[in-house]
């Protein structure tokens, strides 16, 4: 059975030497996890929309974490909500002869569509 999945990511560079903002930010995509591999899934959609390629195969290199608030607002635990992913990118500026490759940690959050059922108020 299909599920409709919102992706967002985000890229950061932990040399501080390049930036990239992501495109993909609460994408609807369609999923089918008897057929495909989410991993693949993310790994077309970051070619195809922000031209990052995904280095390692595609394979996560860790999981992504949110924190759980209890009702007071003070931390309980963590759920994981995504992967870490390795990739790069060419990096053009108008300063360079030719572009730099850029590596990047790529965070990808992954979230599902559950279906509101909507009251018939007439």
């Amino acid at each position: 059975m299909k599920k409709t999945l919102l992706i967002s990511v985000t890229y950061t560079d932990n040399t501080d030497r390049f930036w990239m903002e992501s495109s993909i930010k609460n994408k609807r995509v369609l999923f089918d996890p008897e057929t495909q591999n989410i991993h693949e899934v993310v790994k077309e959609l970051c070619e195809d929309e922000d031209y990052m390629e995904l280095v390692y195969k595609g394979k996560p290199q860790g999981n992504v974490y949110r924190d759980v608030l209890d009702k007071d607002g003070t931390i309980c635990g963590y759920e994981t909500v995504g992967y870490m992913y390795r990739g790069k990118s060419e990096i053009y500026d108008r300063n360079m002869v030719k572009p730099q490759t850029g590596r990047f940690d790529v965070w990808v959050v992954i979230d599902e569509v559950v279906p509101f059922t909507i009251e018939d108020l007439s």
